[in-house]
Formats: structure tokens, sequence, C-alpha cells
């Protein structure tokens, strides 16, 4: 079973359009509003951007991924439904602008960095371990593509608003290349991006660590 990882592109120049990308400013349609926390009102951190143009995806949509950061441990930004993250999803084939940043530093890192796609074989796991083990920086590492979900904690995935049925794994991505602007998902963790093809903005994540 080949596992499609997400390896860190550095020096990749921001600009819009439906490509995966992590850090800066979201790719967006017109009349795109900025998530806001449902527990603290505040402007939730944008994380990145994933093209799902890939097999294991049921449609070819841009996915917005944003998890409030305002003050972390106060707001429960690890549930798929809890209010605390979202997944904006915009079609691929829309036009796209990059988004005017809100008010305040918070919601935009600091960094911006592309990705491309190394296939390995095996699954997650062991796809990491045999990249590692050519002497390269595991934390350019930022996740996989489809396959199958490497759990830091017990099986959790969400439901559709929609049909009721369980959604389909898209992503699962690492805290980052930077430690210093990393996507804090408490130290280690991973966050789990899902998607339906009941409905083209349906799409939700899950944090564990």
């Amino acid at each position: 079973m080949p596992t499609h990882l997400l390896i860190n592109e550095a020096g990749v120049p921001q600009g819009a359009g439906a490509h995966t990308s992590f850090g800066g400013l979201p790719s967006v349609p017109a009349g795109f509003a900025w998530p806001v926390c449902r527990e603290c009102a505040g402007h939730m951190q944008f994380l990145g951007q994933l093209r799902t143009n890939h097999p294991s995806s049921p449609r070819d949509k841009l996915l917005l991924l944003f998890k409030c950061d305002n003050d972390p441990g106060c707001c429960d930004e690890w549930e798929a439904d809890s209010g605390g993250n979202a997944v904006v999803a915009v079609p691929a084939d829309a036009g796209l602008s990059l988004a005017a940043p809100p008010p305040g530093g918070a919601a935009v890192r600091a960094t911006h960095h592309g990705a491309r796609i190394d296939t390995l074989d095996g699954d997650y796991d062991e796809a990491r371990e045999a990249w590692d083990s050519e002497g390269r920086r595991g934390r350019d590492i930022l996740g996989q593509l489809g396959g199958q979900p490497s759990w830091v904690q017990g099986e959790e995935v969400p439901q559709c608003n929609e049909c009721g049925r369980d959604m389909a794994f898209v992503a699962q991505l690492e805290e980052g290349p930077d430690h210093a602007t990393s996507m804090n998902f408490c130290g280690g963790g991973c966050a789990y991006v899902f998607d339906c093809g009941c409905s083209p903005a349906s799409a939700k994540m899950v944090i564990q660590a």
C-alpha cells in the first residue's frame, strides 16, 4: 500500500490559487468571511489549505483549515463539531484571491511554505520511517494525503451533518517544519481532515495529541 507523504517545500512564493500550502493567507472566492471561534468569538488562525484532487477524495476542492489559537486550552479546538476549528471548502475552479487578514496578528501565521508529494511504500508510519532513514529532517514531513489515518489516540471519524454517514479521510497533518511557528497541535499532535461526497461544502477536522 503506497503512502503519499506531504513534504515541506520551502521558498515557494505566496500566491492565490487552488494549491496545497501552509501559513500565509488563504486563497478564497468572493464573499469569503473569516471564520470565528464559537466559544470566544475571536478570529481563528489560518493553518493552511489542501487541494483535494487526489484519488481518495470524493471531490476536487480547496479545503481551508482554521483553528482557534486565541487562548490555547480555553476553547475546544480538538473536536470536529465543537466550533473551535473550521474547514471551509471552496470550489477548486472558483476565481480565487488572497484574503485580507482580519484585525490583529493572531489569525495569520508568520511563515508560508508549499508542499510536494513523495510516494513511498507502506502505511503512514512505515513511510515516515523510510523517509527518515535517508538522513532527512523529520520535521519536513507535513503529513499524508489519502491512505489510512495513523491515530495518536483512538479512532475518531466524524459523521457528515448532511447524510449522517462516516466521512472520508482526506489528510493527516503534522505541526510543520518550524517549531517556533508550528500549527500548535499541543506539542506533537496531529490534525485529521475529512470530507463527504454528499455536499460540496462538507468537510471537518479532528485534532489529537
